[in-house]
């Protein structure tokens, strides 16, 4: 910005001191040229003629590309030139002069005007106008442009836009202006350009239209569309949030990994949320505030919170799962045990042989002849009486403790199962976010 000023300095005290040091050849050539000029009258020998206008924009920078108001600000130098028949001389008659410098708003000048303009302000002075011996005028006019551009985020931070820059005459129609690109060429002019630090240059093109209103269908209205073609630069966001944003994904896959157990699950879904809330917060800063169109990114994070949520979701599942006491239904037991469980390669506690069978509660009388036959009979019967009780005492505590093992051995295998449903849920989860993860970059990046 500093150098560009200093140019235009130079040139005033260039022009001055060419002023300064006039003789009275240039005195002379001066007023002969403008003794009866007018500046509202077209530079033409006849008025059924237009004045045939070379224009030509010369890019110098891009300042800035504010998404959220679809605006584009831009530094331009506008290039004009046209044959006037009255600016012309014989340089030998007035001392070999060729060419003169003269104030622009002393002269006709074509009123091209950028017709998707928001604001405009020049650098520096009006400048001067160029005037060659054989009639040529040129006149070269830097300014700050600020102009209306429909951005797309869509593809935000991969993003590219595309901006047009319309120039044509405000009051005059084709058949007054013939408004041409300099040189015909089909790409605006990038002497001179600086660029940008977010936003890369791909082209800049330009394009002659000639267009017809329903006001007047008749007359030709003649502009220029000047297309300027944009990528965004993404290391930036790369490092700063494409980055964090698949480590905040790969912190959720960890959810559906830690084991039960640990009883870190919840907690560390949580944690992975926080985080997760805190980048949206700095998120919303760099983004472009704008509603026209959802970025990819503010997308894939949204997809990351929902599925982040549901995984808590899972994970408080499991939880009660594991500590459930209910016997589990025979149908869940089919399909998470006997069926899901050996696809996903989860293993199962086979069920084991009960330690105690039923011990039987009625026992026969022994005949009293299985007993000592010395002693007398009375004797033995009392005896055996006696055994018989303890033996049936024996037996009652038996049949008991074999009742309350196999409640245990049930109860275990039955919180198993449990333990194996919530495992299975832990893996199917696992295993639809990793697809869905892949499968979303994989579109993003395709269709990048």
């Amino acid at each position: 910005m500093n150098s560009q000023r200093i140019a235009c300095f130079l040139l005033i005290l260039v022009t001055l001191a060419t002023d300064v040091s006039a003789g009275p050849d240039q005195r002379r050539l001066l007023e002969d040229l403008f003794s009866d000029y007018n500046k509202h009258e077209r530079p033409v020998y006849s008025e059924s003629e237009p004045v045939a206008v070379e224009f030509q924009v010369s890019l110098r920078s891009i300042l800035n590309v504010d998404e959220a108001n679809q605006q584009l600000q831009t530094q331009l130098w506008l290039n004009y030139a046209w044959q006037d028949y009255k600016f012309t001389w014989e340089p030998s008659s007035y001392g070999n002069i060729t060419d003169i410098r003269y104030p622009a708003a002393s002269l006709w000048l074509p009123d091209i005007t950028m017709y998707n303009s928001i604001a405009s302000s020049e650098i520096g002075s009006k400048p001067d106008v160029f005037i060659a011996s054989e009639g040529s005028v040129s006149l070269v006019q830097p300014g700050i442009f600020t102009s209306s551009c429909e951005t797309d985020l869509r593809w935000f931070p991969f993003d590219t836009q595309a901006c047009k820059l319309t120039f044509g005459s405000w009051t005059l129609d084709g058949s007054k202006v013939d408004l041409k690109v300099k040189n015909g060429v089909s790409m605006g002019s990038l002497d001179g350009y600086q660029p940008n630090q977010e936003w890369h240059l791909l082209n800049f093109s330009v394009v002659r239209n000639t267009v017809y209103y329903e006001c007047c269908p008749d007359t030709p209205y003649i502009d220029l569309d000047y297309t300027l073609k944009i990528s965004r630069l993404q290391l930036f966001y790369v490092i700063n949030i494409i980055i964090p944003s698949i480590f905040i994904a790969l912190l959720t896959l960890v959810t559906f990994i830690i084991p039960v157990q640990s009883g870190e699950k919840l907690s560390f879904g949580s944690t992975v949320l926080l985080i997760l809330a805190i980048f949206w917060l700095l998120l919303i800063n760099v983004t472009p505030s704008t509603s026209a169109s959802v970025p990819m990114l503010t997308i894939f994070l949204g997809f990351i919170s929902i599925v982040n949520v549901l995984s808590l979701t899972c994970a408080a599942i499991v939880v009660r799962l594991h500590h459930s006491s209910a016997l589990m239904p025979r149908v869940l037991k089919s399909l998470f045990c006997e069926t899901l469980a050996p696809i996903l390669c989860i293993g199962t506690n086979k069920p084991r042989k009960p330690l105690y069978e039923s011990v039987p509660t009625n026992v026969r009388s022994p005949e009293p002849a299985n007993f000592c036959a010395e002693k007398p009979v009375e004797h033995s019967l009392q005896n055996s009486g006696a055994s018989l009780q303890v033996l049936q005492s024996i037996l009652h505590e038996l049949s008991a403790v074999s009742v309350q093992m196999k409640a245990k051995e049930q109860t275990e295998q039955n919180n198993a199962d449990w333990m194996i449903a919530g495992a299975v849920l832990d893996r199917l989860f696992f295993i639809a976010y990793f697809l869905g993860l892949f499968i979303g970059c994989m579109v993003i990046g395709l269709a990048n």
